[in-house]
């Protein structure tokens, strides 16, 4: 698998991480985020399957167990991604 080319450019954010009720692992992500302006914030959520969770943080401990640092290639899965950006109009509901 070819590794993806790192992303230009850092903006702040934060992200919250929690578990579905049906095993899934649900990272949510406020670019520009201000805790009290999370309504005005492009929001982008990643949905990762039960199955990759256990086979990144089976990769996770193999790597650490064993003492290595860096890989060639970073661990890659699929996720689902959802998107919703702020159009900028601040009487949007």
């Amino acid at each position: 698998m070819t590794a993806l080319p790192e992303v230009p450019g850092i903006i702040e954010g934060a992200v919250t991480i929690s578990a579905e009720p049906d095993g899934r692992m649900s990272f949510r992500v406020l670019i520009s985020a201000d805790a009290t302006q999370t309504d005005r914030c492009d929001r982008i959520e990643l949905i990762i399957s039960p199955e990759h969770v256990r086979q990144a943080l089976a990769g996770t401990t193999i790597r650490r167990l064993t003492g290595a640092r860096t890989t060639d290639e970073p661990p890659m899965f699929p996720c689902h991604i959802g998107l919703s950006r702020h159009n900028g109009n601040p009487d949007r509901a």
